[in-house]
């Protein structure tokens, strides 16, 4: 498992209907700056979705987007598609600071707030 040394929320974010958050990770034996992505899970975990590997400079890139080529997924490089060890950075990731309170509680408004006008949705606890 690698040490987390530092993680911070970046954004909140939605990429194809999905209700994300971006998560800068500085981890121990990994170069540079990793971006994790999170979502919501139905059973009220979370799900480590990719990580990147971010290259951009904020000096330069001061708009912060992952839209180009500065950001490269490299989670199969990273846990070499073994589930326990990506677990493990994921449980790691959350265990940093508020930051499982404080997607518990983003998750949590975000699913209170979409329950409005949805009386005609059977499972109304994954809606975004």
């Amino acid at each position: 498992m690698k040490k987390i040394k530092q993680a911070n929320i970046v954004r909140y974010t939605e990429r194809n209907d999905v209700r994300c958050v971006d998560i800068e990770v500085k981890a121990d034996g990994v170069h540079g700056v990793l971006l994790a992505e999170f979502a919501a899970t139905l059973d009220h975990d979370f799900d480590l979705r990719h990580v990147y590997r971010k290259d951009a400079s904020s000096e330069i890139d001061w708009y912060d987007n992952n839209l180009h080529e500065a950001f490269q997924d490299v989670s199969d490089e990273l846990f070499h598609s073994k589930w326990v060890e990506r677990e493990e950075f994921k449980d790691a990731i959350l265990a940093v600071g508020t930051i499982r309170t404080d997607l518990e509680e983003h998750f949590k408004l975000s699913r209170t707030a979409s329950l409005f006008h949805t009386d005609d949705v059977e499972d109304q606890t994954f809606l975004h």
